[in-house]
Protein backbone atom coordinates (compact mmCIF):
# COMPACT_ATOMS: atom_id res chain seq x y z
CA UNK A 1 0.00 0.00 0.00
CA UNK A 2 2.79 2.22 0.79
CA UNK A 3 3.95 1.77 -3.06
CA UNK A 4 0.75 2.87 -4.00
CA UNK A 5 0.77 5.91 -1.69
CA UNK A 6 4.47 6.82 -3.33
CA UNK A 7 3.00 6.03 -7.08
CA UNK A 8 0.24 8.73 -7.35
CA UNK A 9 2.44 11.33 -5.13
CA UNK A 10 4.81 11.32 -7.03
CA UNK A 11 2.66 11.31 -10.50
CA UNK A 12 1.01 14.40 -8.20
CA UNK A 13 4.29 16.16 -7.81
CA UNK A 14 5.35 16.41 -11.27
CA UNK A 15 1.99 18.21 -12.08
CA UNK A 16 3.06 20.71 -9.58
CA UNK A 17 5.07 24.10 -10.10
CA UNK A 18 8.89 23.13 -11.17
CA UNK A 19 10.16 26.21 -12.85
CA UNK A 20 8.82 29.95 -12.27
CA UNK A 21 9.51 32.22 -14.52
CA UNK A 22 8.76 35.67 -13.50
CA UNK A 23 5.28 35.31 -12.01
CA UNK A 24 4.55 32.08 -13.72
CA UNK A 25 5.07 28.40 -12.40
CA UNK A 26 5.24 25.31 -14.56
CA UNK A 27 4.61 21.96 -14.34
CA UNK A 28 7.30 20.04 -15.24
CA UNK A 29 5.79 18.57 -18.40
CA UNK A 30 5.15 22.75 -19.31
CA UNK A 31 8.81 22.61 -19.13
CA UNK A 32 9.23 20.14 -21.15
CA UNK A 33 7.14 21.87 -24.02
CA UNK A 34 10.43 24.20 -23.97
CA UNK A 35 11.84 22.92 -26.71
CA UNK A 36 15.46 24.69 -26.55
CA UNK A 37 15.51 24.58 -22.61
CA UNK A 38 18.29 22.69 -20.55
CA UNK A 39 19.48 21.55 -24.09
CA UNK A 40 16.35 19.46 -24.91
CA UNK A 41 16.54 19.42 -28.73
CA UNK A 42 17.13 16.75 -30.80
CA UNK A 43 16.79 13.21 -30.38
CA UNK A 44 18.16 13.05 -26.72
CA UNK A 45 15.59 15.71 -25.90
CA UNK A 46 12.62 13.92 -27.73
CA UNK A 47 13.76 11.12 -25.57
CA UNK A 48 13.69 12.44 -22.26
CA UNK A 49 10.06 13.93 -23.17
CA UNK A 50 8.39 10.31 -24.23
CA UNK A 51 9.84 8.60 -21.57
CA UNK A 52 8.89 11.47 -19.10
CA UNK A 53 5.17 11.80 -20.35
CA UNK A 54 5.43 7.74 -20.33
CA UNK A 55 5.95 7.75 -16.16
CA UNK A 56 2.49 8.40 -15.58
CA UNK A 57 0.68 5.81 -18.00
CA UNK A 58 3.87 3.25 -16.19
CA UNK A 59 2.61 4.18 -12.54
CA UNK A 60 -1.27 3.13 -13.86
CA UNK A 61 0.21 -0.33 -14.84
CA UNK A 62 2.13 -0.92 -11.35
CA UNK A 63 -1.64 -0.14 -10.12
CA UNK A 64 -3.39 -1.83 -12.38
CA UNK A 65 -0.63 -5.13 -12.04
CA UNK A 66 -1.06 -4.84 -7.80
CA UNK A 67 -4.90 -5.10 -7.93
CA UNK A 68 -4.18 -8.13 -10.35
CA UNK A 69 -2.52 -9.65 -7.74
CA UNK A 70 0.46 -9.61 -9.50
CA UNK A 71 3.04 -7.58 -6.74
CA UNK A 72 6.41 -8.42 -7.74
CA UNK A 73 5.64 -7.56 -11.13
CA UNK A 74 4.35 -4.62 -10.47
CA UNK A 75 7.38 -4.20 -7.99
CA UNK A 76 9.86 -4.35 -10.67
CA UNK A 77 8.09 -1.59 -12.55
CA UNK A 78 7.82 0.81 -9.92
CA UNK A 79 11.46 0.29 -8.71
CA UNK A 80 11.98 1.53 -12.46
CA UNK A 81 9.29 4.80 -12.10
CA UNK A 82 10.79 5.36 -8.60
CA UNK A 83 14.10 5.05 -9.94
CA UNK A 84 13.49 7.80 -13.41
CA UNK A 85 11.27 9.95 -11.35
CA UNK A 86 13.59 10.40 -8.15
CA UNK A 87 16.47 10.73 -10.65
CA UNK A 88 14.87 13.82 -12.40
CA UNK A 89 13.39 15.00 -9.43
CA UNK A 90 16.74 15.06 -7.21
CA UNK A 91 18.77 16.98 -10.07
CA UNK A 92 16.27 19.41 -10.34
CA UNK A 93 15.80 20.28 -6.68
CA UNK A 94 19.48 20.20 -6.18
CA UNK A 95 19.55 23.23 -8.24
CA UNK A 96 17.28 24.90 -5.44
CA UNK A 97 15.47 27.92 -6.01
CA UNK A 98 17.32 30.74 -7.41
CA UNK A 99 14.69 33.50 -5.06
CA UNK A 100 15.85 36.83 -6.90
CA UNK A 101 16.29 35.22 -10.41
CA UNK A 102 13.99 35.91 -12.95
CA UNK A 103 14.03 32.25 -14.21
CA UNK A 104 14.41 29.77 -11.46
CA UNK A 105 13.42 26.19 -10.39
CA UNK A 106 10.61 25.75 -7.81
CA UNK A 107 11.28 23.22 -5.36
CA UNK A 108 7.42 22.41 -4.66
CA UNK A 109 7.30 19.65 -7.59
CA UNK A 110 10.49 18.32 -7.40
CA UNK A 111 10.32 17.56 -3.38
CA UNK A 112 6.99 16.04 -3.88
CA UNK A 113 7.80 13.97 -7.01
CA UNK A 114 11.18 12.75 -4.89
CA UNK A 115 9.08 11.71 -1.68
CA UNK A 116 6.58 9.52 -3.39
CA UNK A 117 9.59 8.38 -5.40
CA UNK A 118 10.86 6.94 -2.10
CA UNK A 119 8.29 5.93 -0.58
CA UNK A 120 6.75 3.85 -3.93
CA UNK A 121 10.95 2.57 -3.89
CA UNK A 122 10.68 2.36 -0.22
CA UNK A 123 7.31 -0.19 -1.12
CA UNK A 124 8.80 -2.43 -4.37
CA UNK A 125 11.77 -3.14 -2.18
CA UNK A 126 9.23 -4.61 1.02
CA UNK A 127 7.41 -6.43 -1.91
CA UNK A 128 10.57 -7.86 -3.58
CA UNK A 129 12.22 -8.96 -0.16
CA UNK A 130 9.25 -10.25 1.77
CA UNK A 131 8.88 -14.03 2.35
CA UNK A 132 5.70 -15.40 1.20
CA UNK A 133 6.44 -19.28 1.73
CA UNK A 134 4.34 -20.43 4.14
CA UNK A 135 5.54 -23.18 6.56
CA UNK A 136 4.44 -26.46 6.30
CA UNK A 137 4.62 -28.92 9.72
CA UNK A 138 5.66 -32.55 9.35
CA UNK A 139 2.36 -33.70 9.93
CA UNK A 140 1.20 -31.71 6.55
CA UNK A 141 -0.80 -29.32 8.10
CA UNK A 142 0.12 -25.47 8.39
Amino acid sequence: MVGVVGLVTTVVGTFLPWLRSGTVDRDSYQVLALRGFAGLDGAAGELVRVGWVALTPLAVCCVVLWLFRLPRISACLALLFGTIAGTVATLAAVQGGNEGAMVGISLTGPVVTLGGAVLGIAGAITVLTANTRTAISPGGAP
